[in-house]
């Protein structure tokens, strides 16, 4: 037995030991007392308030029995009165503390703050959530741990939901002015407004003290509410006098009292007590929703947060068992009184973020070191809530690899709410700021201008209010990236009825910040200015005429009946017939007979609808139909229709089966003889198909990824997807929005390209001058482009491959060949005077030097990815020197036109297009498209003119404005004769180069290439700030020359350049083509044209007015000449006729108002064709009889030339003039014009 004991003593003692050592160890934890005192009071609180978070923090120590999870005991010391100093009560908290551990919790207040800073670094301990709204100790401070944002980010959210959500102008600012703190924040609040485009509109600076001037205040007011402000920050302390003046004056005064108040945390109680006091003084009720505040905690009813739901639980809780808090009525109170409850719940999280704290049982007995471990990037997580993260001091290395330094702020959010009927707080889910724990605080958040989108629902049309709201589920279902930076695009439902939808649009860009509007929209809203649209839906089709404030992303109508009858004409189906139901049936019908007849396509019958009438009766009983003017009984009329004719086709608009998407799907799909009939109902489309699961295209792919439900897949929802990837991608390459500048973006970039998306080229260049004729080459606002050829049948399953492939269509509508003549025609010219043969052998002339001229499209700059340099070049004072000079200017445009040719064929470039004396040229290589422009100069240098007057026109005209303008240099009329012939001689022409990527087209008419986009708008900005003999090369052009070709180029750069309709200024270098030529300064004041104007003898003028002006002699027998030669022919076929005459004698084009020439047009450029060849051949009239002082009995004399010396053997002297004389004479040999 002894020796049993033995071997069993040592095991027993070795246990007892151990035992005796946890129980040591339990007593020691058991044993640390920690003692928390709250200085979270102040005298100028009241009372409720202190004890809302001093019962909060104890809700959350009581749910954990007063121990850490170190089983450490947590001692809460409260004031024995809120009317205790808190020096007094701090210091006697200190004594009993010696040995412990010893936190604060609190305090409350920017003096209390700034106060304890320098006891609490004195005595080595650390406050918990101190509550102080001062920009001043939100400094790195280790001893202060803040669990709440700062006043700076609460202004910010404040702001940013007053501009982004309630889409507010005029937003205004109430600050304490004389101290660091109100100085700060209104500094702060310029700041902000400066960063997100929307300046304050004004500011009431109130004064601190006690006593407050009310005639100051009175003008301060009236001042500040002249600026007519829709909301106010309300950033000063709602106890200040001067600041209840304000609130009083906001219920009482009309013009204000809808204006909303937008508060700071801190204001939440004081703010609701003084306005209930104001609208009952005022007897005036609440208004919804017009008081807003922010909160640092989430707000305690929003109970989708796990955080609030058990902090509820654990207050009730706390509440229920604890007497002490009996001044709250026993719960629920705290949950009918949302001011209290957040104040509760903000203490309460503070008591979870401590009991965290307080979990390493080894830093507890010391102060310096449980502050230490408050800061090892320490991130707290009380449920869903994330506090944190607190870092201390550390290197920049270490903050570059995610470290976070100097940081006691923990707060990463801001929380809103509003207040509504019987003073309840609602939370605003829109008006939350989150960026996240990877920022100590809101100091780098940077917000910039919102894209503010307005989609309107037309609630009394369901069709478009289903189209529009399909639409923004697209839209909306495309996510932002997170980062406030870039998440700028929002979109605000407008419900209204059709007619009211313009009236009201109206008041709500009056009133409200609308970047662009989307959705449904009628005729008479596209009418309102200063509003942008982009890609509206219409009730029922429209064509309308070019609106820059319209962008169109989807093909439009014009398009689609343009691309239909291209496909029709490769179908051999015959002739179709058509029936229109619109109140425009005649506009939308003029549309499709164009485009039919451009393609050979015959239109056997068109029949134009009223609306009330029904489509699917008046369709014919033979042949193909194009139905426009679609309603929902109509897809199942056409089904059945189809299905009755298997031999039948229908077109329809894409635009419209997108918005009947569902009938047409049902109706196609009813019975198997509908799905097969499917493959005859035809549109044109753009898009990628929508519910294509097999995709190959990037945007669908996406918009699958984030609409996962297939029957989402709709071709609505997909646009609006594609819209809003297009705005997301535009959106963060604009500081500031507005809807000018978004319009400016789309001309300017011209094409935008996102994912597989193409939208362009749009451009606001007029045709101007006889520029271009062509329709599509003018003002564009539509960018869709590849629009393929579907069948229904596609649609109802994306296997069926296309009927056509997609296409750009040129909207070149050239109905016949100018060359096919029938037998009357050419009988008609047979039998025509021996005047009118010359006429016509003159016309053939330049017809031929037409042909002559073709261009070889193998120098054609043709690849798409590849930069193309573009050459612009126009003679100055043209239309002055036709008007001075009209007997030496053909023969001068000639050899101009020459010279230019033949340097173009030597170096290997391109002839785009030459109207007049101007030439647009294509490179392939920037230093080639340089070598030419330089080549160009120095020929028209060296070139013999045979007369000096061009010189002297553009000395004299130096000198004329140097007599006008004293600061006027002139750069070459003052020099010495033989240096002047040095550098200047002849005509002098304008040169511009620009460098880029361009949308390349062949032209089915002209069977050329063709340029679009902001290249070719660039280089002809360029070219018309260009001073005559001068050549100008973008920023662009110039580095995109090598560095060993920069380096032998003399260039000298001009700085930055303001072009006309360039949002930025264009960095521009002159290229010294003619060493030490001078030239005034850039034309910056002139509009893009090719048209002079500023020269008093410039005939653009009556160019322009010919319609309304009576011809004179000389102009009238030319008009009818013309009229008798061309009577016979069609339209197009005197388009193809008159247009070499318009680029001969330099006669600019009116403006069209349709795509074609039509007898109205022609009419109107016979006239300006006559008043300017009338006028060049009185001056030579008047010319030829000064010079031989007889009278003549002609009025004027029209000069015919009868041959071109560069097409046959005569020379420049042989070619014949023919005058042909007409008018009354008058006294002195004078005609009437002259007298006149």
């Amino acid at each position: 037995m002894t020796s049993l004991l033995s071997k069993l003593s040592l095991p027993l003692l070795q246990l007892l030991f151990l035992l005796l050592s946890f129980s040591t160890t339990g007593r020691a934890e058991d044993n640390i007392t920690i003692n928390v005192l709250s200085l979270m009071y102040s005298p100028d609180v009241q009372e409720v308030e202190v004890d809302s978070l001093n019962a909060g923090f104890e809700a959350s120590l009581t749910a954990r029995g007063w121990k850490t999870n170190s089983k450490a005991r947590v001692s809460f010391i409260r004031p024995p009165s809120y009317d205790t100093p808190v020096a007094e009560f701090f210091e006697s908290v200190v004594k009993e503390s010696e040995g412990k551990l010893m936190i604060v919790f609190g305090p409350f207040g920017g003096p209390n703050t700034m106060w304890v800073k320098g006891e609490l670094s004195k005595h080595g301990a650390v406050s918990f959530g101190p509550l102080a709204f001062s920009t001043e100790v939100r400094e790195w401070d280790p001893h202060l741990y803040f669990i709440s944002v700062e006043p700076n980010a609460e202004l910010l959210a404040l702001f940013r939901y007053a501009v982004v959500f309630l889409g507010l102008p005029r937003v205004g600012i109430t600050y304490l002015k004389g101290t660091p703190s109100g100085e700060a924040l209104y500094e702060f609040a310029l700041d902000i407004s400066s960063m997100m485009g929307h300046e304050l509109c004004g500011a009431f600076a109130a004064a601190g003290g006690v006593g407050a001037d009310e005639d100051a205040l009175a003008a301060e007011w009236n001042q500040f509410v002249e600026t007519r402000p829709q909301a106010v920050l309300l950033f000063a302390p709602v106890r200040n006098p001067a600041t209840e003046w304000f609130i009083g004056r906001i219920v009482k005064d009309e013009r204000a009292r809808q204006m909303y108040v937008l508060a700071p945390s801190t204001s939440q109680g004081p703010l609701i007590r003084t306005w209930r006091d104001a609208l009952y003084a005022s007897n005036v009720s609440l208004n919804d929703g017009q008081l807003i505040i922010t909160g640092t905690i989430p707000p305690s009813n929003l109970l989708t947060l796990a955080s609030v739901r058990r902090f509820r639980e654990e207050m009730d809780n706390h509440l229920k068992s604890n007497s002490e808090w009996g001044g709250f009525s026993k719960p629920p109170h705290f949950s009918t009184d949302e001011a209290i409850s957040d104040l509760m719940m903000t203490g309460w999280l503070t008591g979870e973020i401590l009991s965290q704290a307080l979990h390493s049982t080894d830093v507890l007995t010391d102060r310096t070191a449980f502050m230490d471990s408050l800061y090892r990037q320490r991130r707290y997580v009380v449920d869903d809530l994330v506090v944190g993260d607190y870092g201390n001091e550390c290197g920049e290395f270490a903050s570059m690899q995610g470290a976070m330094c100097n940081c006691n702020q923990g707060g990463s959010a801001v929380y809103m709410k509003e207040v509504v009927d019987g003073f309840r707080m609602y939370p605003v889910i829109n008006g939350f700021l989150m960026w996240g724990v990877s920022q100590c605080s809101s100091a780098n958040v940077k917000v910039y201008a919102p894209l503010y989108g307005v989609f309107i629902l037309i609630v009394d049309s369901y069709i478009t209010e289903r189209s529009a709201r399909r639409w923004y589920e697209g839209a909306s279902s495309v996510p932002a990236d997170g980062s406030f930076e870039n998440d700028r695009l929002f979109f605000h439902p407008f419900r209204r009825k059709l007619s009211e939808v313009a009236g009201d649009l109206a008041q709500l860009v009056d009133n409200r910040i609308v970047s662009a509007v989307f959705g449904g929209v009628t005729r008479d809203a596209l009418r309102l200015p200063n509003v942008t649209f982009i890609n509206p839906l219409a009730a029922s089709p429209i064509v309308g005429k070019f609106r820059r404030n319209v962008l169109l992303l989807s093909p439009t109508v014009r398009q689609q009946l343009y691309v239909i009858a291209m496909h029709l004409s490769n179908a051999s189906t015959g002739a179709v017939s058509a029936a229109i139901r619109s109140k425009r049936a005649e506009v939308i019908g003029d549309v499709l007979n164009k485009s039919l007849m451009t393609f050979d396509v015959a239109l056997k019958s068109m029949l134009l609808l009223k609306e009330s009438d029904t489509l699917v009766d008046h369709l014919p009983s033979s042949g193909d139909v194009v139905a426009i003017g679609l309603t929902p009984p109509d897809a199942h009329a056409i089904a059945q229709y189809l299905q009755s004719r298997n031999d039948r086709r229908v077109y329809v608009l894409f635009s419209e089966v997108a918005q009947l998407y569902d009938e047409f799907v049902e109706a196609f799909n009813a019975t198997p003889a509908a799905v097969v009939s499917a493959s005859r109902l035809v549109f044109a489309t753009n898009l990628p198909h929508w519910a294509d699961k097999n995709t190959e295209s990037d945007t669908v792919a996406m918009f699958h990824a984030y609409n996962p439900r297939e029957s989402t897949w709709t071709p609505l929802r997909l646009r609006g997807f594609a819209t809003a990837r297009l705005l997301r991608s535009i959106v963060p390459r604009m500081k500031r929005i507005s809807p000018s500048l978004l319009v400016d973006f789309f001309y300017t970039e011209s094409n935008i390209r996102v994912d597989d998306m193409h939208y362009g080229p749009y451009s606001d260049v007029e045709c101007v001058k006889g520029r271009v004729t062509a329709a599509n080459r003018c003002e564009t606002n539509f960018g869709a482009g590849n629009i393929s050829v579907w069948s229904m049948s596609r649609v109802l399953d994306p296997r069926v491959p296309v009927l056509s492939r997609g296409v750009t269509p040129s909207l070149e509508y050239a109905v016949m060949d100018g060359s096919s003549l029938s037998p009357s025609q050419l009988a008609g010219i047979i039998v025509g005077s021996v005047f009118f043969v010359a006429l016509a052998i003159a016309l053939c002339v330049l017809l031929c030097l037409f042909v002559f001229n073709s261009r070889d499209n193998n120098r054609a700059p043709r690849e798409p990815t590849d930069p193309v340099t573009l050459i612009f070049t126009d003679i100055e004072s043209s239309t002055a020197q036709w008007s001075t000079h009209p007997e030496l200017m053909p023969d001068a445009v000639l050899a101009h036109h020459t010279m230019i040719r033949s340097l173009i064929m030597q170096y290997g470039c391109y002839e785009v297009k030459t109207v007049g004396d101007s030439f647009m040229i294509a490179c392939r290589s920037t230093s080639t498209a340089v070598e030419l422009a330089s080549d160009i100069q120095r020929s028209f240098l060296q070139h013999c003119w045979g007369t000096t007057v061009f010189d002297d026109f553009y000395r004299n005209s130096e000198m004329q404005k140097a007599e006008d303008d004293d600061h006027y240099i002139p750069p070459s009329a003052r020099l010495d004769p033989e240096v002047y012939r040095q550098l200047w001689n002849g005509l002098r022409v304008r040169i511009g180069i620009h460098t880029g990527l361009c949308d390349i087209r062949h032209d089915e008419v002209t069977k050329g290439y063709d340029y679009y986009g902001r290249t070719p708008n660039m280089a002809a900005r360029t070219e018309s700030v260009t001073n005559g003999g001068q050549v100008l090369l973008t920023y662009a052009a110039y580095m995109s020359l090598s560095t060993e070709e920069r380096d032998q180029l003399d260039a000298t750069s001009l700085g930055p350049v303001a072009l006309r309709g360039v949002p930025e200024p264009i960095v521009m270098y002159q290229l010294n083509a003619v060493p030490g030529r001078a030239f005034a300064g850039l034309r910056l004041d002139r509009d893009f044209s090719f048209e002079e104007s500023e020269d008093p003898t410039s005939t653009s003028a009556s160019e322009h007015s010919s319609t309304h002006m009576e011809l004179s002699g000389s102009a009238q027998t030319i008009s009818d000449a013309l009229h008798s030669l061309l009577s016979t022919f069609k339209p197009p076929q005197r388009e193809r006729l008159l247009v070499p005459y318009c680029e001969r004698w330099n006669v600019s084009l009116p403006r069209r108002k349709g795509r074609v020439w039509d007898d109205a047009y022609c009419e109107e450029v016979i006239r300006r064709i006559a008043v300017k060849v009338g006028h060049i051949a009185e001056h030579g009239a008047r010319g030829m009889s000064a010079s031989s002082g007889v009278t003549t009995q002609s009025g004027s004399s029209l000069i015919i030339i009868s041959c071109n010396p560069y097409l046959s053997d005569a020379s420049p002297k042989q070619c014949s003039r023919v005058p042909v004389s007409s008018g009354r004479e008058v006294n002195n040999g004078m005609t009437e014009n002259d007298a006149n």
